[in-house]
């Protein structure tokens, strides 16, 4: 029990690499959403699987375009997140060329760190059983190392991925061990991405990625944990519209974001937003490293 096993999640913008792991962990631990970018930092899960403790790290996408700071922070701390790896699962799904995976697979093979291949979204060949086996039989080919297909849209081929695929490996691993984690910081972080993750889903393209959340002040107690926290924009139109008309837009965020929290925690939460104008944002290093993107 004293051992843990380190996963990284590897993969494109928008394959499911969020929701694959709040699928393992059986909880809401990392933003999800069907636009690109959403998880900016690497995130750290520790969760029990058939008595083995694992620990997900769920990465940045490598394929984040811009050269600003963040965006530069965000793809070293995804080639980052392999040292010490006792696992890479490297997440694609049907609709993406497959040589982002193949450049991975040639990173990765100087460390001799053990690979799984995970290809999402099959439920979407349910229509045509023939495309659906060409396809298996082409991505086989692409990869030496073992494919799983799954569908985490409806837990298609979860149960066997973990049984023959993680759980597996897991036996004929030598664990690493490299990694300290600092609980108190990660789970800052986690926090700061999931209520980023709850302004994604609920703002329009007026608010692409422009959006970082910070913890100012963190309380906990037996009865209710207490969080102030300010959501950071670019531009003054842009805290208008997370503002929303009479305060409409930033009370949902508020209160989806807590709900997410008590479900997690199993606590009641109170918590505070306020939104603020931080003009290039993404190229201030104190800044970014306040909020956890650059160590």
């Amino acid at each position: 029990m004293n051992n843990k096993i380190f996963i990284s999640i590897v993969g494109k913008s928008n394959v499911g690499k969020s929701t694959l792991i709040n699928y393992l962990c059986d909880s809401y631990i990392s933003s999800e959403s069907n636009k690109p970018q959403t998880t900016t930092a690497n995130l750290y899960t520790e969760t029990l699987i058939k008595n083995l403790r694992f620990v997900f790290i769920d990465t940045p996408g490598l394929s984040v375009k811009g050269n600003d700071l963040l965006s530069v922070a965000m793809k070293n701390s995804y080639i980052k997140s392999f040292e010490g790896i006792d696992l890479v699962i490297i997440l694609t799904d049907i609709n993406k060329s497959k040589k982002f995976e193949n450049d991975i697979l040639n990173i990765l093979k100087p460390s001799q760190v053990k690979i799984l291949v995970v290809v999402n979204k099959i439920d979407l060949f349910k229509e045509d059983l023939t495309l659906y086996k060409e396809f298996q039989k082409s991505i086989k080919n692409s990869f030496k190392e073992k494919v799983f297909f799954i569908s985490l849209h409806s837990n298609k081929g979860l149960k066997n991925f973990i049984k023959e695929g993680i759980l597996e490996k897991a036996h004929d691993l030598n664990q690493k061990n490299k990694f300290s984690i600092n609980e108190t910081k990660n789970e800052i972080v986690l926090i700061q991405e999931l209520i980023r993750g709850v302004i994604v889903n609920n703002t329009h393209k007026e608010i692409p990625y422009d959006a970082a959340v910070k913890v100012n002040k963190y309380e906990k107690s037996r009865t209710i944990n207490k969080i102030d926290a300010s959501i950071y924009v670019n531009k003054i139109n842009q805290r208008k519209i997370i503002i929303g008309s009479n305060g409409n837009l930033i009370k949902l965020i508020g209160s989806k974001s807590r709900n997410i929290l008590e479900s997690k925690y199993k606590k009641d939460f109170y918590l505070k937003l306020n939104v603020c104008v931080k003009k290039n944002w993404k190229n201030n290093h104190s800044f970014l490293r306040n909020i956890g993107y650059i160590s």
